[in-house]
């Protein structure tokens, strides 16, 4: 008979479990890689006599973070590029630095950044996986990853069925891991119609999350709405064919489309005309959409039309984005660039954005992102400066947060 798995119990000053009120004095009761119980500390104890105790002193446990748009590949690229001027001039200067790279350093990177994004809390990452040959070689993951493997054909002479092949072998080479697969077709500019709806085919079939960049630039806007731009005339200058460039927007082409299914991660959405505010309000709920704020600062961006999807029910997640445009992969500084972006933003919205959205974004509601009965063991311990003020803004003091936290991965430190 094995032996029963003991039960472990953590106390903190306080316990956001972001799917029920926040607890003053409260922990969580830990067996194997669920958390089995949440609740006042007192309670717990009562409750499992003979669990392990710590307490972990003047800390706020909370759900680990998830970042929902990430580039690990590029994590060696920290400073290496300048923001402001032309998106089109930014991706050349990228693509020039990816020719000079070898697999060792994308290796490299990858592991650093997973590195990086566990010491500052984060227990899952949505990584865009550029190089699917990689994938035998990728370092074992501190933390969970959903592996969304990146498809374009915007330079490739193969035919779209044969990009996607190339996934579909990715995916059935890689194993289940620790996180779980997505597919990604890049960007409405990368992409074809043929792509697309290849992409969108077999994520259905596999029940697979599906992401894709939309409504970035204004670039992207004056290339597909005017037929016109740098970024028009370089893709037309590396051999894209640029027929779908007649009078619709990137949302009219790939959302009115059809080209993605419902429940599609867009990231971005940056550039909106009339008629994308209309057909997403008529779509209330059915994409997830990823802001990257300091992704958006770094390439001086207007205003991000916050407001107009919380208003219309549209899920909002945060992400870093690549090391290529953001100085590191910090969650907590991701929400405050949005706190200072949008002072009047109650800080209680900005925290499901990093756990219980995402979460929900790739079907796992109740398992991660959250601190409940059946939920992974999946959380942190941040320092708390103001135990005695106990849940009173605990919220506020999250975002305030710039020391590592403890982190636990499946009941694991």
């Amino acid at each position: 008979m094995p032996t029963p798995e003991a039960t472990r119990l953590y106390r903190g000053s306080s316990v956001l479990t972001m799917s029920s009120p926040p607890i003053s004095d409260g922990g969580l009761a830990v067996r194997g890689s669920e958390v089995l119980a949440v609740g006042r500390w007192k309670d717990l104890l009562s409750e499992h006599p003979a669990a392990i105790q710590e307490d972990l002193g003047e800390v706020i446990l909370m759900p680990g973070l998830i970042n929902a748009h990430c580039h690990l590949d590029y994590t060696m690229m920290r400073g290496a590029l300048f923001g402001g001027g032309a998106f089109a001039e930014w991706i050349q200067r990228l693509n020039s630095m990816r020719r000079s790279l070898d697999q060792k350093d994308y290796l490299d990177a990858i592991a650093a950044g997973l590195k990086e994004l566990r010491q500052w809390g984060c227990s899952t990452v949505f990584n865009i996986e550029s190089f699917p040959e990689l994938v035998p070689f990728l370092p074992e993951s501190p933390i969970r990853v959903w592996w969304f493997l990146e498809v374009m054909d915007v330079r490739s002479r193969l035919h779209s069925a044969e990009a996607l092949a190339g996934a579909i072998y990715f995916f059935e080479k890689a194993g289940e891991g620790v996180g779980g697969f997505g597919i990604s077709p890049h960007a409405p500019y990368t992409v074809s119609r043929d792509l697309y709806e290849l992409s969108s085919t077999y994520a259905r079939k596999y029940h697979l999350p599906l992401c894709t960049h939309l409504a970035e630039s204004d670039e992207e806007m004056h290339m597909f709405a005017k037929g016109e731009g740098l970024l028009y005339e370089f893709l037309h200058s590396i051999g894209r064919p640029m027929d779908d460039c007649h009078g619709k927007t990137p949302v009219q082409v790939v959302l009115g489309g059809g080209l993605v299914p419902e429940g599609s991660i867009l990231v971005h959405m940056n550039h909106l005309a009339a008629g994308d505010r209309e057909f997403m309000e008529r779509s209330s709920g059915r994409y997830h959409v990823v802001h990257c704020p300091r992704t958006h600062a770094f390439f001086e961006r207007p205003p991000f039309d916050l407001n107009f999807f919380l208003e219309n029910n549209i899920p909002l997640l945060l992400g870093t984005d690549s090391l290529a445009s953001n100085h590191d992969l910090n969650m907590f500084a991701e929400m405050r660039a949005l706190a200072d972006a949008f002072p009047l933003l109650d800080p209680d919205k900005i925290l499901p954005m990093v756990t219980t959205a995402p979460a929900a974004a790739v079907g796992r509601s109740g398992r991660l992102g959250e601190l409940s009965p059946g939920a992974l063991a999946d959380f942190i311990a941040i320092p708390d400066p103001a135990p005695h003020a106990g849940i009173k803004g605990v919220a506020e003091r999250v975002l305030a947060n710039r020391t590592p936290p403890k982190v636990w991965i499946s009941g694991q430190s």
